[in-house]
């Protein structure tokens, strides 16, 4: 049977679409899992801390085992994964089972995206691949504006009478779908069978990351000395596991070499200023409009619509029209503006108002995901594509924890969100804006990734 390439991307972006929407559908319905379970707050920040922990965590090693392996076996493991923690996680009967199931949630999500990144590079060409790409960015926006709406609809509706567990519940469909239309859609992609996997220093770098996203993540509500012990601990596994790799016969899992070749150094830092500034953003955008002007759940995900249309629109135009790397310096300039008119307006017109500067936010979200990814990825040579699948979503996730941890830290209270959260956000948004100009000078020459 001919395989249908836009059958294909469905499928992929399916999968890519629910592992994103579970970094955010939690959210808004904390309070109905806390009242349930009887779990306090700790607990709860564990519920949502231990899934993005372990998706940046097996992000790694799960790009090097897809292109040893193929990345449709490898993504298959992940989606039945993901689908089965889902379930556990809707029949969780205590926090502590919950939390178990996220974090297996969360590796399931982890082995999934690189896959989906790896299949898209081999697939498609040329235009092709960055019209596929930017489908891959408006997906990304459409699950980060989903998750809170979706989240407030499932708990508010209360489907078959199971309240907050239909969060979960509804991943296990669509990865039933997913897994069964994969073997018809998607074609068995060319692999390496010579570079072994490093699950030693796999295992050290997610224990690492572990340690450090969760000090992060524990840091305000924790307090004391944990949040330290697993941060220093985080750092020095993670550091001894990148010293190790490749001594004694050691496989590589994250090759430093990717960091050689200018495309990827500058395409990554420039990710990561970016994820750093604007996922915390609209996660306390969303939180002032409950605490401030007093909305719901549902009516502060609903005014966050537009942000989800401009990220598809966005995306689809870069991935069409854009041929040039600068369109990602045009894109971040066109948030960090979007931002300062925000600061402007936000206590001054009802937040229906905000609608068209969400818009145009979003169309720049959109326009950056769907190129940098593109441009950062264009030139990496073949036998390290597996790894920079990997590490570029890496860095994206961690980049967005660790914002959001930071601007949680310093700007939660609810009097100071409507203002000095873009003090936060905007110098970061400068710093990608020159950033994504180092990535532009690198498409003077051809270079690749150097041995």
């Amino acid at each position: 049977m001919p395989i249908s390439r836009p059958m294909a991307l469905a499928v992929l972006l399916a999968s890519t679409f629910i592992q994103l929407l579970d970094t955010t559908i939690v959210n808004v319905a904390a309070p109905a899992i806390g009242a349930d379970l009887d779990a306090g707050s700790g607990r709860l920040v564990l519920v949502s801390a231990v899934y993005t922990a372990s998706l940046a965590a097996t992000l790694l090693p799960a790009g090097r085992l897809g292109h040893r392996h193929g990345p449709r076996r490898v993504f298959a493991l992940g989606v039945a994964l993901f689908t089965l923690a889902s379930a556990g996680c809707g029949l969780a009967p205590t926090a502590e089972v919950l939390i178990g199931m996220r974090l297996v949630q969360g590796v399931g999500a982890g082995v999934m995206a690189p896959q989906a990144l790896f299949a898209i590079s081999a697939l498609w060409q040329g235009a092709a691949h960055r019209r596929a790409l930017g489908w891959y960015g408006a997906t990304m926006g459409l699950a980060s504006v989903a998750g809170p709406v979706l989240g407030a609809l499932l708990t508010e509706s209360d489907p078959g009478g199971i309240g907050w567990r239909a969060i979960f519940a509804v991943n296990v469909p669509v990865g039933a779908v997913v897994l069964l239309a994969l073997p018809r859609c998607v074609p068995v992609l060319e692999r390496d069978p010579g570079p072994r996997v490093g699950w030693s220093t796999g295992a050290g770098l997610a224990v690492g990351v572990l340690g450090l996203v969760l000090a992060i993540s524990l840091a305000r509500t924790v307090g004391g000395a944990l949040p330290w012990l697993c941060g220093a601990t985080g750092a020095g596994v993670a550091g001894c596991a990148l010293a190790l790799q490749g001594r004694g016969g050691r496989p590589v899992t994250l090759p430093l070499s990717l960091w050689q070749g200018p495309r990827f150094r500058a395409g990554s830092a420039t990710a990561a200023a970016f994820f750093l500034a604007v996922t915390p953003f609209f996660f306390l955008f969303s939180q002032w409009l409950q605490t401030v002007r007093g909305l719901g759940p549902l009516g502060a995900g609903l005014l966050q619509i537009p942000w989800a249309v401009g990220a598809i629109a966005g995306s689809t135009l870069a991935g069409r029209r854009a041929r040039s790397p600068r369109h990602s310096t045009y894109a971040a300039a066109l948030v960090a503006a979007s931002l300062l008119v925000l600061a402007v307006l936000l206590p001054r017109v009802p937040p229906v108002a905000l609608s068209p500067v969400l818009l145009a936010a979003g169309t720049g979200y959109g326009a950056f995901v769907a190129r940098v990814f593109a441009d950062t990825l264009d030139g990496i040579r073949p036998d390290l594509r597996g790894a920079a699948a990997g590490a570029l979503p890496a860095i994206q996730q961690l980049s967005g924890s660790l914002g959001l941890s930071c601007a949680g830290l310093v700007f939660f209270p609810a009097g100071r969100l409507a203002g000095t959260v873009y003090a936060y956000s905007l110098p970061l948004l400068c710093l990608a804006v020159l950033a994504s100009l180092t990535l532009v000078r690198t498409y003077r020459g051809a270079e690749t990734v150097p041995a």
